[in-house]
């Protein structure tokens, strides 16, 4: 045999003894499975509960032998496959570096793990893949068992980090009360509007609440859910926004209101149809008393849009009524007696003072407006205009200024019948009926001095009676809603 011959052959057999040697090492370890599988740097395994949702890593290279032999590979890779217990009977044949894989596996990612295992070790050419998966029973609820405990599981581990963010919220909402308080106390000193201060206060409490709520779930382990909420709050607003637009703007109205003031607690106002004394605004409308004592609620939307009268925005109020006279009357005589009947009144000012106007001929009267003021906070317009009329009237009468009425044209289709008088007729009842009448005048008389008094029964005390009605309204409102002007 050649030299160099000789050399090759006890250089390979020095290498195959060192290697035999390595070789006995590797298989006293291999007794105890597990500490072989993580010195070959493959996944720990959890027996009977596989986790589908991960995948399976598996080693860079499987060592075995330099120049390893069938035999050797194969008796290696069932011993592998045997610790994992993830294969039924496991069977590894090797013909010249061809690696034959056969048994059953329990699923088919463990095959094909198998399957990468065999072609990442040394000295393997190729490998044939010959496992079987088994078969899952139709009624088979291992994995949701299994999903089961690891929920279970995970669900454990986050009670601690849940105990932890419930303090966190805990403190969020204590300090999101304070904060509110102390914005609702700094607000007031610079802002009169109550429901300003509710809308300010309300803010930094939910500012602070949204902060608290993201650190809650940060420290629970929900980084994502917190960046949801926290995302999701302005997407939330908005949708809200249109599905309550109406509620929204009401709202708004009702901000708006509490700011320009266009009215308070107890004026008298009327807007649209609708006349009252203002009860109560709140977040969603206005509530009026009627002078009937009727409590009507409309929308501050509604409100804020309408043209508003302000009745009791001024104490003094002009009222006005129209006086007939006869053609054949004076003029300035019959103004000169209603202007008496007005300066004369205790209710009537005299700045501005009080006015008769001659407004216009009608077909049978000269018309005279008589404009007068009065203290709507002290006497009531229209017991006072009543007042005014009777005086006027009277006077009228006692100075014989004729008050006639519209000429009318009456009609007779038919003609008029006329019937002769007989003179033999009995004229007792007409004189009888006649000396009633004159009997009546002196009545007419005593009658015409309660006429001229400043107030007669009917027309009550001339006072304002405003506070009276929504006095006894107060007994029957149940809306204790914070009321957001005064």
């Amino acid at each position: 045999m050649m030299p160099h011959l000789l050399n090759r052959t006890k250089f390979q057999n020095t290498i195959r003894v060192s290697f035999a040697v390595t070789l006995l090492g590797f298989l006293t370890l291999s007794v105890v499975p597990q500490s072989l599988i993580a010195q070959d740097g493959i996944a720990e395994v959890t027996e009977n509960v596989p986790d589908e949702e991960k995948a399976i890593e598996t080693p860079d290279k499987v060592e075995v032998d330099p120049l390893a032999e069938d035999d050797e590979i194969s008796l290696r890779l069932e011993r592998i496959f045997t610790a994992t217990g993830w294969f039924d009977s496991p069977t590894v044949k090797t013909d010249e570096g061809v690696v034959f894989l056969s048994g059953v596996s329990d699923s088919e990612k463990h095959r094909e793990w198998a399957e990468r295992v065999a072609q990442r070790t040394s000295d393997v050419v190729a490998v044939v893949n010959r496992i079987e998966v088994r078969g899952r029973p139709v009624w088979d609820i291992s994995p949701a068992v299994a999903q089961m405990k690891q929920l279970g599981r995970d669900f454990v581990q986050l009670l601690p980090l849940m105990a932890v963010g419930a303090f966190v919220l805990f403190l969020a909402y204590s300090l999101a009360k304070l904060s509110a308080s102390l914005a609702r106390k700094l607000a007031a000193r610079r802002v009169d509007s109550q429901l300003l201060q509710q809308v300010l206060a309300s803010v930094v409490a939910v500012l602070v609440m949204l902060i608290g709520l993201y650190i809650a779930l940060k420290v629970s382990g929900l980084s994502r859910l917190a960046v949801t909420v926290l995302g999701g709050t302005g997407l939330v607003g908005i949708a809200l926004g249109f599905a309550f637009r109406d509620i929204a703007e009401n709202y708004l109205a009702s901000v708006l209101i509490s700011l320009n003031r266009p009215f308070s607690v107890g004026d008298l106002i009327e807007l649209d149809s609708y006349k009252g004394f203002v009860r109560r605004v709140t977040t969603r409308g206005t509530l009026l008393l009627t002078v009937d004592g009727n409590h009507i609620q409309i929308p501050n939307s509604t409100i804020y849009k309408s043209a508003i009268t302000n009745y009791s925005s001024s104490p003094r109020i002009r009222k006005d009524f129209i006086v007939g006279i006869g053609f054949d009357d004076s003029v300035s005589e019959a103004q000169e007696i209603i202007h008496e009947t007005l300066v004369n009144h205790p209710s009537v000012l005299n700045d501005p003072e009080p006015l008769v106007l001659v407004e216009s001929l009608g077909s049978a009267t000269v018309n005279l407006k008589v404009l007068f003021w009065l203290d709507g906070e002290r006497f009531d317009a229209g017991s006072v205009t009543s007042s005014l009329m009777r005086q006027a009237k009277t006077a009228l009468t006692e100075a014989q200024i004729s008050m006639p009425d519209e000429a009318r044209e009456v009609v007779f289709p038919n003609g008029v019948p006329v019937a002769m008088i007989d003179e033999s007729r009995d004229f007792s009842a007409v004189k009888g009926r006649v000396a009633v009448r004159s009997q009546g005048k002196a009545t007419i008389d005593r009658d015409a001095s309660r006429d001229l008094e400043t107030a007669s029964k009917g027309e009550g005390s001339l006072k304002n009676s405003d506070d009276e009605i929504q006095r006894h309204a107060d007994n029957s409102e149940v809306d204790d809603s914070e009321n957001l002007i005064d």
